[in-house]
């Protein structure tokens, strides 16, 4: 008995200490560029954030990931959930590392506000994820109290 206590007290801790892979998020909009160039462009500079990230809702949200275990050529599941009663899948996609960068690295666009969750997994098992919120944006959320008053009068 005292023996399983053990062994089950070090897979315990075995698995809270397990590490997955880094997340780093920046926002770039490439909307106006040619379908070519959308095709090769690709931010320079990420952040790892510290807190869960907020985006506004016109946001071109891109993010980068680098596993803990570098597989170069293997394919990701990628899934973004929206939560809603629980979170809810709104988009699947199978990405590979390409070779010498090291990242996945992708984007969503067009995002309504809520909670979201994005998940990496490999040979079918999720591997890392990370919450993030978008929020409405700050131009269309702003009141002119200026012209509120004029109307009022």
């Amino acid at each position: 008995m005292r023996m399983q206590v053990v062994v089950l007290a070090a897979l315990a801790m075995g698995a809270c200490s397990k590490t997955h892979g880094k997340f780093a998020f920046t926002v770039a909009d490439h909307t106006e560029l040619t379908a070519f160039e959308k095709k090769v462009f690709q931010p320079q500079r990420f952040e790892r954030p510290s807190t869960p990230p907020i985006f506004e809702r016109d946001d071109v949200v891109w993010y980068a990931y680098q596993p803990l275990k570098l597989r170069s050529g293997a394919y990701y599941g990628i899934s973004l959930q929206k939560k809603s009663l629980g979170y809810q899948e709104i988009d699947l996609r199978n990405r590979a590392i390409a070779e010498g960068q090291g990242l996945l690295i992708d984007n969503y666009q067009k995002l309504d506000e809520g909670e979201y969750r994005l998940k990496i997994a490999f040979e079918n098992e999720v591997i890392d994820q990370i919450d993030f919120v978008v929020v409405g944006d700050s131009d269309s959320e702003s009141i002119d109290f200026e012209s509120d008053e004029k109307e009022d009068i």
